[in-house]
């Protein structure tokens, strides 16, 4: 099928050139000429596992393309997908400009029957408010092109395995013929077996931002507990092993920590809402749930605080500033937040990530980079474990108590054995989990007090 996806960014790429490798012919297309000039170049413009492999695949199959010219990459296409940005306006609302731009474009452009798909995240009857654009800008075509709603369940980092291995698929449609195009658009993932729910359209809005809301209640609540687990001397950790081992609650988000972040969830939780007062009911929950996000980062904070007596002139290394791993997306980073608060406070900060650092430096170009987690900790007063990097997980505690000037580390992510951490002669601090002071090098004062007199008259007493 021939297949036009309007817009690059992380949903929008990963969506052409997944559809590339299932064998579509598509062609992406984005306002910005240089994004484009990059994509044409093989080269994706941020940094996603496995992205720049299909990347490269798509362009020398020939099954991708890319374009700033709507008129290039709309005309014959059965299919456009709606991918552009939605951020938050001052009032927690999507903001749906670019939503309509991109309509506009198809109105514009569109050559023959189509299926407009709505494929950002929005608000329940923005699919109504699409249909109406259209029919305003080309009535002609007001029965040609069929708006339907496939919102993305992509993780960042881990987003073409979510695309092509998807653990479900939803679509909303109220239209034979277009209920038809968008099964065999993914008849290569649905003949694997991969579900594929088709509800109406306004269900399909609402689940998506159910799925996203509740997903953020699940950190949220970890969060809360975290703080009830420290004043009364229990470990989150061991808590929530015990409830994620019932099934009906499971594991997966339930993980204390720095609070989540990225594009998604902060916006998405205060759209729905917004959205929920729009359609008359008070959703206060979701209030809550956002307040405990902001309240889990504060708390970090408040330790580092307690830990160092004050903050002016000391050095604080930060290891991890992407809102989670194997993302160099910095958006809405509790670990960015953060640093904003010490440096704030007077603190310098120094940072190390893999990948994250160059998107990290333009958005506080006040914080300071190191080339690895050592450097970053070099003369530091308190090391910050804020992203579960793989990397970050198999540190060498003994280098790197070797290069701090004091021994405290705030394990932000509890993703350190704290054991281990203690062995290596730091004090740690985790998230919802009793502190835990270095031993005294009592070994070392032994021998070092019997190489002296008062050593020889102890030996003598024995």
């Amino acid at each position: 099928m021939r297949v036009c996806v309007i817009g690059t960014g992380h949903v929008g790429l990963v969506t052409a050139v997944a559809l590339a490798h299932l064998g579509h012919e598509v062609v992406g297309l984005d306002s910005d000429p240089e994004r484009v000039a990059t994509l044409r170049a093989g080269r994706a413009p941020f940094f996603e596992p496995g992205l720049d492999h299909l990347l490269a695949a798509g362009l020398a199959s020939g099954r991708v393309a890319f374009t700033d010219d709507a008129a290039a990459a709309v005309p014959g296409a059965e299919v456009c997908f709606i991918c552009v940005g939605t951020p938050p306006k001052a009032s927690g609302q999507a903001s749906l400009v670019a939503v309509e731009r991109a309509t506009r474009a198809v109105a514009h452009h569109a050559t023959g029957p189509a299926v407009v798909v709505e494929k950002s995240t929005v608000p329940a009857g923005t699919a109504w408010r699409i249909t109406r654009t259209i029919a305003n800008e080309r009535p002609e075509l007001a029965g040609l092109l069929h708006v339907a709603s496939n919102p993305e369940f992509l993780r960042e980092g881990r987003a073409i395995e979510d695309t092509l291995s998807p653990d479900r698929i939803l679509v909303g449609v109220e239209d034979a013929w277009a209920a038809a195009r968008l099964r065999e658009l993914y008849r290569p993932l649905t003949e694997q077996g991969y579900p594929y729910f088709e509800t109406t359209i306004a269900t399909a809005e609402i689940a998506k931002h159910a799925c996203n809301a509740f997903l953020a209640m699940k950190i949220s609540f970890a969060n809360a507990l975290a703080r009830i687990c420290e004043a009364a001397g229990a470990d989150v950790t061991d808590v929530t092993a015990v409830m994620g081992a019932d099934p009906r609650i499971n594991p997966h988000f339930l993980a204390a920590g720095l609070g989540y972040g990225g594009f998604c969830f902060p916006k998405d939780v205060q759209a729905f809402e917004r959205l929920a007062g729009e359609l008359g009911y008070d959703f206060a929950l979701l209030r809550a749930v956002a307040a405990a996000n902001d309240d889990a980062l504060h708390a970090v904070f408040a330790k580092i605080e307690h830990a160092l007596w004050n903050l002016e002139d000391k050095r604080i290394a930060l290891l991890g500033v992407a809102f989670k791993p194997d993302t160099d997306d910095v958006r809405f980073s509790p670990a960015l937040r953060l640093a904003e608060l010490l440096l704030a406070a007077g603190a310098e900060v120094v940072a190390y990530d893999p990948a994250a650092l160059p998107n990290a430096l333009a958005e506080q170009p006040a914080l300071r980079s190191a080339p690895d987690p050592y450097a970053a900790a070099a003369g530091a007063h308190c090391v910050v474990l804020c992203t579960e990097w793989g990397e970050l997980a198999r540190l060498d505690l003994a280098r790197l108590r070797a290069a701090v000037a004091y021994p405290i580390l705030i394990d932000a992510r509890n993703l350190l054995d704290p054991d281990e951490v203690v062995a290596a002669g730091f004090t740690v601090h985790g998230v919802g989990r009793p502190p835990r002071e270095a031993a005294p090098p009592v070994e070392a004062f032994r021998r070092e007090v019997d190489g002296t007199a008062v050593g020889a008259a102890r030996m003598r007493l024995r």
